[in-house]
Protein backbone atom coordinates (compact mmCIF):
# COMPACT_ATOMS: atom_id res chain seq x y z
CA UNK A 1 0.00 0.00 0.00
CA UNK A 2 1.23 3.47 -0.91
CA UNK A 3 0.04 6.85 0.29
CA UNK A 4 1.03 10.04 -1.53
CA UNK A 5 0.14 13.49 -0.27
CA UNK A 6 -1.33 15.50 -3.14
CA UNK A 7 -3.21 18.24 -1.28
CA UNK A 8 -3.50 20.12 1.99
CA UNK A 9 -5.49 17.34 3.64
CA UNK A 10 -5.64 14.82 0.82
CA UNK A 11 -3.84 11.79 -0.53
CA UNK A 12 -3.66 9.36 -3.40
CA UNK A 13 -4.04 5.88 -1.92
CA UNK A 14 -2.88 2.83 -3.86
CA UNK A 15 -4.29 -0.35 -2.31
CA UNK A 16 -4.43 -3.81 -3.91
CA UNK A 17 -4.01 -2.35 -7.39
CA UNK A 18 -6.77 0.25 -6.93
CA UNK A 19 -6.05 3.99 -6.80
CA UNK A 20 -8.31 6.18 -4.67
CA UNK A 21 -7.97 9.96 -4.46
CA UNK A 22 -9.22 11.27 -1.11
CA UNK A 23 -9.64 15.06 -0.72
CA UNK A 24 -6.71 14.95 -3.08
CA UNK A 25 -7.17 18.18 -5.07
CA UNK A 26 -7.79 21.43 -3.24
CA UNK A 27 -7.44 25.18 -3.50
CA UNK A 28 -5.30 27.38 -1.28
CA UNK A 29 -6.69 28.63 2.00
CA UNK A 30 -3.74 30.23 3.80
CA UNK A 31 -1.89 28.95 5.73
CA UNK A 32 -2.93 25.67 4.06
CA UNK A 33 -1.44 24.93 0.63
CA UNK A 34 -3.18 24.19 -2.63
CA UNK A 35 -2.50 21.11 -4.73
CA UNK A 36 0.66 21.86 -6.75
CA UNK A 37 0.08 22.27 -10.47
CA UNK A 38 2.34 19.33 -11.28
CA UNK A 39 0.24 17.05 -9.06
CA UNK A 40 -3.03 18.30 -10.55
CA UNK A 41 -1.79 17.77 -14.09
CA UNK A 42 -0.53 14.26 -13.33
CA UNK A 43 -3.86 13.30 -11.76
CA UNK A 44 -5.81 14.59 -14.78
CA UNK A 45 -3.54 12.85 -17.28
CA UNK A 46 -4.20 9.53 -15.58
CA UNK A 47 -7.30 9.77 -13.40
CA UNK A 48 -7.47 7.52 -10.33
CA UNK A 49 -9.96 4.65 -10.25
CA UNK A 50 -12.06 6.43 -7.61
CA UNK A 51 -12.19 9.99 -6.31
CA UNK A 52 -13.78 10.91 -3.00
CA UNK A 53 -14.22 14.14 -1.06
CA UNK A 54 -15.28 14.54 2.55
CA UNK A 55 -16.83 18.02 2.19
CA UNK A 56 -16.87 21.12 0.02
CA UNK A 57 -14.45 23.41 1.88
CA UNK A 58 -11.84 24.88 -0.49
CA UNK A 59 -8.92 23.36 1.40
CA UNK A 60 -10.40 19.87 0.73
CA UNK A 61 -12.24 20.14 -2.57
CA UNK A 62 -11.90 21.56 -6.07
CA UNK A 63 -15.15 21.51 -8.11
CA UNK A 64 -13.31 22.05 -11.41
CA UNK A 65 -11.30 18.86 -10.91
CA UNK A 66 -14.39 16.89 -9.90
CA UNK A 67 -16.28 18.16 -12.95
CA UNK A 68 -13.40 17.23 -15.27
CA UNK A 69 -13.22 13.74 -13.76
CA UNK A 70 -16.95 13.23 -14.16
CA UNK A 71 -16.98 14.51 -17.75
CA UNK A 72 -13.92 12.62 -18.96
CA UNK A 73 -14.38 9.29 -17.16
CA UNK A 74 -18.05 9.03 -16.24
CA UNK A 75 -16.76 7.61 -12.98
CA UNK A 76 -18.44 7.68 -9.61
CA UNK A 77 -17.53 10.49 -7.21
CA UNK A 78 -17.98 9.62 -3.56
CA UNK A 79 -18.95 12.25 -1.03
CA UNK A 80 -21.84 14.37 0.22
CA UNK A 81 -24.55 14.85 -2.41
CA UNK A 82 -24.26 18.62 -1.88
CA UNK A 83 -20.76 18.82 -3.40
CA UNK A 84 -20.95 21.60 -6.01
CA UNK A 85 -19.93 21.02 -9.61
CA UNK A 86 -20.48 17.27 -9.74
CA UNK A 87 -22.87 14.44 -8.96
CA UNK A 88 -21.64 12.74 -5.81
CA UNK A 89 -22.98 9.69 -4.00
CA UNK A 90 -22.84 8.23 -0.51
CA UNK A 91 -23.38 4.70 -1.80
CA UNK A 92 -20.96 1.93 -0.82
CA UNK A 93 -18.60 1.16 -3.70
CA UNK A 94 -16.50 -1.89 -4.57
CA UNK A 95 -13.66 -1.66 -7.10
CA UNK A 96 -11.68 -4.83 -7.89
CA UNK A 97 -12.27 -6.19 -4.42
CA UNK A 98 -11.57 -2.95 -2.54
CA UNK A 99 -14.61 -1.83 -0.56
CA UNK A 100 -15.16 1.90 0.08
CA UNK A 101 -17.73 2.89 2.69
CA UNK A 102 -18.75 6.55 3.05
CA UNK A 103 -19.67 7.30 6.67
CA UNK A 104 -21.63 10.42 7.62
CA UNK A 105 -19.59 12.31 10.21
CA UNK A 106 -19.50 15.60 12.11
CA UNK A 107 -17.06 18.31 11.07
CA UNK A 108 -14.89 19.47 13.91
CA UNK A 109 -15.77 22.63 15.85
CA UNK A 110 -18.92 24.61 16.48
CA UNK A 111 -18.46 26.52 13.23
CA UNK A 112 -18.55 23.22 11.35
CA UNK A 113 -21.66 21.73 12.93
CA UNK A 114 -23.81 22.41 9.85
CA UNK A 115 -21.21 21.28 7.28
CA UNK A 116 -22.32 18.35 5.12
CA UNK A 117 -19.40 16.01 5.86
CA UNK A 118 -18.49 12.36 5.52
CA UNK A 119 -15.47 10.14 6.14
CA UNK A 120 -14.36 6.98 4.36
CA UNK A 121 -13.52 3.46 5.47
CA UNK A 122 -11.54 1.59 2.81
CA UNK A 123 -11.25 -2.15 3.20
CA UNK A 124 -8.90 -4.37 1.18
CA UNK A 125 -5.85 -6.27 2.35
CA UNK A 126 -5.54 -3.36 4.79
CA UNK A 127 -8.23 -1.21 6.39
CA UNK A 128 -7.77 2.54 6.02
CA UNK A 129 -9.86 5.19 7.73
CA UNK A 130 -9.74 8.58 5.98
CA UNK A 131 -11.48 11.00 8.32
CA UNK A 132 -11.34 14.38 6.58
CA UNK A 133 -12.17 17.08 9.13
CA UNK A 134 -14.27 14.82 11.34
CA UNK A 135 -14.29 15.54 15.07
CA UNK A 136 -12.22 12.92 16.94
CA UNK A 137 -14.59 12.06 19.82
CA UNK A 138 -17.35 10.66 17.58
CA UNK A 139 -15.34 7.56 16.64
CA UNK A 140 -15.39 6.02 20.11
CA UNK A 141 -17.55 2.90 20.06
CA UNK A 142 -18.36 3.10 16.34
CA UNK A 143 -19.30 -0.24 14.79
CA UNK A 144 -16.68 -0.14 12.04
CA UNK A 145 -13.79 -2.41 11.03
CA UNK A 146 -10.66 -1.74 13.07
CA UNK A 147 -8.27 0.47 11.10
CA UNK A 148 -4.77 -0.59 10.18
CA UNK A 149 -4.08 2.95 9.01
CA UNK A 150 -5.63 6.23 10.12
CA UNK A 151 -5.35 9.28 7.86
CA UNK A 152 -6.38 12.26 9.98
CA UNK A 153 -6.00 16.05 10.36
CA UNK A 154 -3.96 17.87 13.00
CA UNK A 155 -6.86 17.84 15.51
CA UNK A 156 -6.02 14.19 16.22
CA UNK A 157 -2.57 15.11 17.55
CA UNK A 158 -2.44 18.75 18.63
CA UNK A 159 -4.00 18.15 22.06
CA UNK A 160 -3.48 15.31 24.54
CA UNK A 161 -7.19 14.42 24.40
CA UNK A 162 -7.19 14.23 20.61
CA UNK A 163 -4.07 12.08 20.58
CA UNK A 164 -5.50 9.76 23.25
CA UNK A 165 -8.58 9.20 21.08
CA UNK A 166 -6.34 8.55 18.09
CA UNK A 167 -4.37 5.91 19.97
CA UNK A 168 -7.55 4.31 21.30
CA UNK A 169 -8.67 3.53 17.74
CA UNK A 170 -5.89 0.96 17.58
CA UNK A 171 -4.33 1.70 14.20
CA UNK A 172 -0.83 0.44 13.56
CA UNK A 173 -0.03 3.49 11.43
CA UNK A 174 -1.19 7.13 11.61
CA UNK A 175 -0.75 9.67 8.82
CA UNK A 176 -1.25 13.27 9.93
CA UNK A 177 -2.43 15.82 7.37
CA UNK A 178 -3.76 19.38 7.27
CA UNK A 179 -0.60 20.88 8.73
CA UNK A 180 0.00 24.48 7.61
CA UNK A 181 3.09 25.70 5.84
CA UNK A 182 5.64 26.07 8.65
CA UNK A 183 6.58 29.62 7.69
CA UNK A 184 2.91 30.66 7.80
CA UNK A 185 1.93 28.82 10.98
CA UNK A 186 0.76 31.83 12.98
CA UNK A 187 -1.49 29.73 15.24
CA UNK A 188 1.28 27.41 16.46
CA UNK A 189 0.01 24.07 15.21
CA UNK A 190 3.47 22.67 14.56
CA UNK A 191 4.53 23.56 18.10
CA UNK A 192 1.36 22.05 19.57
CA UNK A 193 1.75 18.76 17.69
CA UNK A 194 5.45 18.55 18.52
CA UNK A 195 4.69 19.12 22.21
CA UNK A 196 1.96 16.44 22.34
CA UNK A 197 4.07 13.86 20.55
CA UNK A 198 7.44 14.57 22.15
CA UNK A 199 7.38 11.51 24.44
CA UNK A 200 5.71 9.14 21.98
CA UNK A 201 7.88 6.27 20.81
CA UNK A 202 5.91 5.82 17.60
CA UNK A 203 4.90 9.10 16.03
CA UNK A 204 2.52 9.67 13.10
CA UNK A 205 3.89 10.25 9.64
CA UNK A 206 3.59 13.91 8.65
CA UNK A 207 3.96 13.97 4.89
CA UNK A 208 5.44 16.82 2.93
CA UNK A 209 3.58 17.79 -0.23
CA UNK A 210 4.15 15.15 -2.95
CA UNK A 211 5.83 12.78 -0.50
CA UNK A 212 4.96 9.07 -0.82
CA UNK A 213 5.21 6.45 1.89
CA UNK A 214 4.80 2.69 1.59
CA UNK A 215 3.11 0.75 4.37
Amino acid sequence: MKIRRTANAGVLLALDGVTILLDGVCREVKPYPATPLVEREALQQSFPDVIAFTHAHKDHYDPAFAAAYEKQTGGVILGPRTLPGCTATMEDTVVNGVYILPVASRHIGLAGKDVDHCSFVIQGSRCVWFLGDAAPAQWRGKDLPKPDVLVVPYAYANTPSGWNITKSLGAEHVVLLHMPNREEDTIGLWNAVTSVLQNEEKKPAILSMSETIEI
